[in-house]
């Protein structure tokens, strides 16, 4: 992995050596002639949507905000860390075009927060779960899925707030594929669905895989959840096929629908969707291959 280098964009902060971060607050009068707080935000070079950002935080002020920001250009942006919205610790979303900020999780009191100790922050991401640990205990989690983007620092307080010993590990997004398991369709993962999917960078991983002696129901959950897309053949009337589109869908999981042409209709439940028809040729499985590719690349376009 590349070095990770920082660059403050807005505000004033202190880098030195790429692992410590120093905001100092300073105020200036706004337009009406009050005055407000400044503060600033400290961009990465790292593109990340899915492992682990973790660093020590010494924060002077107990109200002080020190956040990570995911697509901090863009909107909405997702916010994760210390004094989020009336939360001391908090996961929210904030759509600058409609100025609306959500709350995902919260939880403690700014009273609460040692702002004479030094305080171990980890946010993990794993597919659209989303979890922050405080000196290693889970504080909060939300589900929401994240795309690539560049991580940034927020920084707003009335004292010192110094961040270090940075450490971003990234980890390839995984794609879930749901299908029903006959040697019809074992063909098609193998042939088509996985050499396309890894080629995009995607961890592949099939309901069948799991090497765990959990209920396969409670691993086809997690594995929904912890990945970044699915892809799922729904040709035949397969119960837990569409059990699982239909858990997909209901946590906005980016969803690939694949079907036979051989199939008459969709159900009409699933009939608004977008779907890859395909012949079950040779011909057919190069054209279904160029039209998965095609959706892939519009999902890893940061």
């Amino acid at each position: 992995m590349n070095q990770t280098n920082w660059v403050i964009t807005s505000g004033k902060a202190e880098i030195k050596d790429n692992n410590i971060i120093k905001y100092k607050s300073e105020t200036f009068k706004n337009q009406l002639g009050k005055e407000e707080i400044l503060y600033a935000i400290v961009k990465s070079n790292v593109d990340f949507d899915n492992g682990e950002i973790s660093f020590k935080l010494l924060s002077k002020s107990q109200l002080g905000s020190c956040q990570v920001i995911f697509y901090y250009d863009d909107s909405p942006m997702v916010i994760v860390g210390l004094n989020v919205k009336n939360w001391l610790y908090g996961i929210g979303k904030f759509n600058r075009t409609t100025n609306n900020f959500e709350t995902l999780s919260g939880t403690g009191l700014p009273e609460t927060f040692q702002t004479k100790q030094e305080h171990s922050i980890k946010v993990k991401v794993n597919g659209s779960m989303i979890d922050l640990f405080v000196n290693d205990v889970l504080v909060c989690g939300a589900f929401e899925q994240l795309r690539q983007s560049q991580i940034a620092f927020f920084f707003l307080s009335n004292d010192e707030i110094m961040v270090k010993d940075i450490n971003i590990t990234t980890k390839k997004p995984k794609a879930f594929i749901v299908m029903q398991f006959t040697e019809e369709y074992n063909n098609l993962y193998s042939e088509v669905i996985k050499p396309v999917v890894e080629e995009f960078g995607f961890e592949c991983e099939r309901g069948d895989e799991a090497n765990t002696t959990n209920p396969i129901l409670q691993d086809i959950i997690q594995s929904i959840r912890q990945c970044s897309v699915i892809i799922a053949d729904i040709t035949p009337n397969n119960p837990n096929v569409f059990y699982e589109v239909g858990y997909a869908h209901a946590t906005n999981k980016p969803t690939i629908l694949l079907s036979d042409r051989k199939r008459d209709k969709l159900p009409f439940d699933i009939s608004g969707f977008r779907t890859l028809f395909y012949d079950n040729t040779i011909a057919g499985k190069t054209a279904v291959e160029k039209s998965l590719k095609k959706y892939l690349s519009n999902l890893t376009v940061k």
